[in-house]
C-alpha cells in the first residue's frame, strides 16, 4: 500500500495533500506541504510517524508556526501539525500539557488556579511543544524554569525525560537533535497569591504587547549574543525599515521582520542574510537565527 493511502487509512488523523502552510505560520509566507497531517491523539500521531518513517517520507512538527521560515518551494515531506493536541490538566505534582497546547492556555490554567511561575511566559506565541524545544523564553525567564519533566516519542515508544536530562541552554534543548518528538511535558508550579498572579500576568502580557510590533512576524529572528541584545545590534546598524520585497526590520522592535501581504519566503530569508551581514561588517558580531528553516533555500 503507498503511503497517502495508508495515512488515510490512520484513525483520528485529519490529512490533505499539496497543503498551503503559510496560513498555519505566523510569519504567512511559504509554499505546500507535499502532505499535511494534524492528528487528534498520541496514539494518530504515532502511527503518522511511524508510517512517514517506513515509506522513507521526511517529518516535520509544528506547533504555532511562530518561529518557522517555509521555503517557497514548499517541504516535500509531510508536515504534521499538533494544534489538536491540546489538553492541559493537574498530574501527580504539575501541571501536565499536551505538545500543542498554548503557552497562554498553560498560564490560564495556571493563574485560574492560583499556580504561579508563569506569568513572564504567558505572552509568548507558541506552542509547549515548541516552547520546550527552543527553551522559549521573555523577561529574564525561560520555559526550562517550570519545567519538571517532558515526554517524548522516540523510535515509535514513548520515553520520559527529567529537567537534568533535557540540555536546557539559553535557546537550546537536547530535542534539537532531531532525535525524539516532544508530546508533552509537566510543569512544576508553585501556590500563590490569585490576586497576585492575575496582576503580573496581566502585566507582561501588556509589556509584550507595546514592546513588540503587531502584524505578522515570528517573533525574535536572533538569539542575543552574551553581550548586548540583537534587536540593539541592528538598530545601531541603521537597519531599522530596511526592507526586501515585502519583508521589513521593525521600525519598533529591530530583531523583528514583520511581513505584507505580498511577501515571499524568499524576502524574508534574503533580509536576514542582509542583517547577519551587516552587523559582522559593523560590529564584528555573528548573528544566530532563532527561526529554523524548513524546505531548501
Amino acid at each position: 500500500m503507498g503511503f497517502e493511502n495508508e495515512l488515510a487509512l490512520i484513525y483520528d488523523v485529519d490529512c490533505v495533500f499539496n497543503q498551503p502552510v503559510k496560513k498555519y505560520l505566523s510569519l504567512g509566507v511559504g509554499g505546500n506541504a507535499k502532505y499535511f497531517a494534524a492528528p487528534k491523539s498520541l496514539y494518530a500521531l504515532k502511527n503518522a510517524v511511524d508510517c512517514a518513517k517506513r515509506h522513507r517520507v521526511p517529518v516535520k512538527i509544528i506547533g504555532g508556526g511562530t518561529n518557522l521560515l517555509v521555503s517557497d518551494d514548499g517541504f516535500k515531506g509531510i508536515i504534521i501539525t499538533t494544534v489538536k493536541l491540546a489538553d492541559v490538566f493537574f498530574k501527580r505534582d504539575g501541571v501536565f500539557a499536551m505538545c500543542g497546547a498554548p503557552l497562554k492556555k498553560v498560564a490560564d490554567f495556571a493563574r485560574d488556579n492560583g499556580l504561579k511561575g508563569f506569568e513572564k511566559l504567558s505572552g509568548i506565541p507558541a506552542t509547549v511543544g515548541g516552547a520546550v524545544f527552543q527553551n522559549a523564553g521573555a523577561f529574564g525567564a525561560s520555559v526550562s524554569d517550570c519545567v519538571l519533566d517532558v515526554q517524548t516519542l522516540c523510535r515509535g515508544k514513548l520515553k520520559n525525560r527529567y529537567k537534568r536530562e533535557c540540555g536546557f541552554g539559553y535557546r537550546k534543548s537536547v530535542f534539537k537533535n532531531g532525535k525524539e518528538i516532544i508530546v508533552s511535558a509537566v510543569f512544576d508550579l508553585k501556590k500563590g497569591d490569585r490576586a497576585e498572579i492575575d496582576g503580573l500576568t496581566a502585566l507582561y502580557r501588556e509589556k509584550r504587547r507595546q514592546s513588540q510590533p503587531q502584524g505578522k512576524s515570528c517573533g525574535c529572528v536572533f538569539k542575543n549574543p552574551p553581550d548586548i541584545p540583537a534587536g540593539k545590534l541592528i538598530e545601531d546598524a541603521g537597519l531599522k525599515g530596511c526592507s526586501r520585497g515585502g519583508a521589513t526590520v521593525s521600525e519598533k522592535h529591530a530583531n523583528f521582520i514583520v511581513t505584507s501581504a505580498s511577501a515571499t519566503a524568499a524576502d524574508v530569508y534574503n533580509l536576514i542574510l542582509h542583517i547577519k551581514k551587516t552587523v559582522k561588517d559593523k560590529f564584528g558580531k555573528d548573528l544566530t537565527e532563532e527561526v529554523e528553516y524548513v524546505g531548501e533555500f
